[in-house]
């Protein structure tokens, strides 16, 4: 990976880490005013698990693609363990969860987690339409 397609890559995924945290948060406070704190903390673990994972992602993605020449195969394989590492984060972070916090308010952790990852999205997507602008 060039330094170039690198510093892209990693605005993009300060962007996209930006908005979901802006998201988590939100949720987090409107949770906060519309239930109760375990509501609030519940939409937090949520939007954070998925923050983390794409974090996860990213950083065995840039490792991997940094060790070895770019062919469309070894991109490939990097994507999938990128995002096989992401899913295993999350799934992970979801279940201690799950397992430790008494207090958990399900639908909360769901609204957290769908904001996170459609905050990703949005973030993801201004960027590619900043670069197709440039």
């Amino acid at each position: 990976m060039n330094d170039a397609a690198y510093t892209t890559t990693s605005r993009a995924l300060r962007k996209a880490a930006r908005w979901q945290i802006i998201v988590t948060v939100l949720i987090s406070g409107v949770s906060l005013l519309v239930a109760d704190v375990s509501a609030a903390l519940s939409a937090m673990a949520g939007g954070t698990s998925v923050i983390v994972g794409g974090l996860a992602g990213f950083a065995v993605l840039a490792v991997a693609q940094r060790l070895n020449g770019v062919t469309p195969t070894f991109v490939l394989m990097s994507l999938l363990k990128a995002e096989a590492i992401k899913v295993l984060v999350i799934v992970t972070l979801l279940l201690v969860t799950f397992m430790y916090y008494r207090g958990l308010v399900p639908l909360f952790l769901i609204l957290g987690l769908a904001g996170s990852v459609l905050a990703s999205g949005a973030g993801l997507r201004t960027m590619n339409k900043e670069d197709n602008e440039n």
